[in-house]
């Protein structure tokens, strides 16, 4: 069996230039020159040199996958404006940045997270698609959203036996109301979804802001400091927002979310366990309660199906046959809901009696456990 691996570049911050694009082009003639994009596909060979090295150099973010259960997503930030302090709070113990790790690399960090499920739930997935659905999360980290970083550390518990008295990181805002963006990288991962709803139990809710913060916070900015983001801002730097609002907040007390205590690995484990287990009762319930009302509608025509399975036997054919007997295995789930097993029997056996030399006919009964000998 051929093997399948995909791999996606995209360009967020700028498009490449053209040497650029001849530049990526020559590592395969399976991509073709595009400013944002690049898609490798491979069967049989793979992609010429390292995934990071090509990210790092040219792209924003890379996806990965492949087959036979590997699944990895990188983004590169800038530097100057990622929150190390705040993202690495996500990548403890250090056990955790086996899967999920910050490195620096020049005026960059890249974010790292991969999986390699070989036991995934997955079904066969094309790669075409993920990495454009997820684009914005990179935004998300760099903004102070750290959604899809505990949703990736809670990934680790799955596939990994951290102590079950580490505690869990900080739980984010908002974990209970995941966006599209969060929704396709919970799928991306495979990640429990009983784990997440478990976690979400002591997400808060960030604080709104009073309406003047904004302008109190910029009357409080230095002119010289003002002037040098005005003049960053006319020569277009990336992110430019994100590092002045940051500026804003040190200037300004911010409101706190109000948050729980930190639970344990183990405490998570045993609450997704024990949602799981209710999810399962309830399913269930409603299977079971289903189940009674198409008996007792079915109750209200007993006489009309067995007349059915008459004229269906009466025809002689294979698949009439069958629908014969899958409306007796009806009736025989009606009679001993009523506690009416020994008439159902009785009619069987009548049916044996008068149909004995049908062979397919009692072959089918033989097998749906209608008649024995």
């Amino acid at each position: 069996m051929s093997t399948y691996q995909y791999y996606e570049f995209q360009a967020i911050d700028r498009p490449l230039t053209d040497e650029e694009q001849q530049a990526v082009a020559r590592l395969s003639s399976r991509v073709h020159p595009h400013p944002r994009q690049a898609v490798f596909v491979y069967h049989w060979s793979d992609l010429p040199g390292r995934a990071r090295d090509i990210l790092i150099k040219y792209y924003d973010a890379m996806l990965y996958m492949a087959n036979w259960g590997s699944r990895q997503l990188m983004f590169r930030f800038p530097r100057a404006v990622l929150d190390m302090k705040g993202v690495m709070a996500y990548c403890q113990p250090l056990i955790v940045q086996d899967y999920m790790s910050f490195s620096p690399e020049g005026r960059y960090v890249v974010l790292n997270i991969e999986f390699h499920d070989e036991e995934g739930r997955g079904d066969w997935a094309e790669g075409e698609g993920w990495l454009p659905a997820m684009l914005s999360l990179r935004d998300d980290i760099l903004r102070g959203d750290y959604r899809a970083l505990y949703l990736a550390w809670l990934k680790v518990l799955e596939v990994d036996d951290l102590l079950e008295s580490v505690p869990e990181p900080p739980v984010p805002p908002h974990l209970d109301v995941l966006s599209p963006a969060l929704r396709t990288f919970a799928e991306f991962f495979e990640i429990d979804d009983m784990l997440i709803q478990t976690a979400a139990e002591a997400s808060g809710r960030r604080l709104s802001q009073p309406e003047d913060w904004l302008p109190k916070a910029l009357s409080r900015l230095p002119d010289e400091e003002r002037d040098a983001f005005l003049l960053r801002l006319a020569q277009d730097e990336p992110h430019l927002s994100v590092a002045l609002n940051r500026r804003l907040r040190e200037l300004m007390p911010q409101p706190r979310t109000e948050l729980l205590p930190r639970r344990t690995v183990g405490q998570l484990l045993e609450g997704a366990e024990n949602r799981r287990e209710r999810e399962q009762r309830r399913r269930a319930q409603e299977a079971e309660a289903k189940r009674i009302q198409e008996l007792e509608a079915l109750a209200k025509r007993e006489a009309e199906t067995w007349g059915q399975v008459e004229s269906l036997i009466e025809q002689m054919q294979s698949k009439p046959y069958d629908e014969a007997v899958a409306l007796l295995v009806k009736l025989r789930d009606l009679a001993r809901y009523r506690g009416e097993e020994a008439t159902f029997q009785a009619r069987i056996n009548d049916i044996h009696s008068r149909y004995n030399r049908r062979s397919g006919l009692i072959r089918r009964l033989r097998d749906a456990g209608l008649y024995e000998l």
